[in-house]
């Protein structure tokens, strides 16, 4: 993976961000809000094709592949990454909203993404967005009943995202 892999080097950035800026920062909430960030992000910005002369997306500004690097595993109340969760659940996680200072308009862009995709998840309820997660094909197919650490495809969560993506913007 190139093109600057990863907007963030460790997930645990992104975490520490999302439990202070989430009303009930809930171990699924947290869980739910990073799945639907790096999905949505690596559909959209993520998936950006800048070798089409068409596209309105010029080479001067490039978007990394992916927000952070993930392992999500498909978990009976939907896709968790374990690490975080054991991490988190033992409160090693400190929250802070500190942002970094835009360097560039890419910057910009990522963070007012995040935002925004926090400002629609954070008014739904724990169960709620499990109830969500669980309409993806990709923890469909990899959730084995009574098991944890069912590895999920990346590639099927981003086909996932992309029709979901393009039906919203329709």
């Amino acid at each position: 993976m190139s093109r600057d892999a990863y907007f963030f080097d460790k997930v645990e950035d992104l975490v520490s961000y999302l439990e202070a800026k989430l009303t009930n920062p809930t171990l699924l909430k947290i869980q739910k809000s990073l799945y639907f960030l790096w999905a949505f992000y690596a559909a959209t910005y993520g998936s950006i094709d800048y070798s089409n002369e068409n596209s309105e997306f010029s080479e001067t500004i490039k978007y990394p592949k992916r927000l952070f690097k993930a392992n999500f595993e498909a978990w009976q109340y939907g896709p968790v990454l374990n690490k975080v969760y054991e991490e988190d659940k033992n409160n090693s996680i400190t929250p802070s909203l500190e942002k970094k200072r835009y360097s560039n308009s890419m910057e910009k862009d990522v963070w007012s993404f995040i935002d925004d995709m926090i400002a629609q998840i954070d008014p739904i309820n724990d169960f709620g967005l499990v109830a969500r997660s669980h309409q993806d094909s990709a923890w469909k197919k990899a959730y084995k009943a009574g098991q944890s650490h069912c590895p999920m495809n990346e590639e099927e969560i981003i086909e996932d995202y992309k029709e979901y993506a393009a039906t919203t913007n329709a």
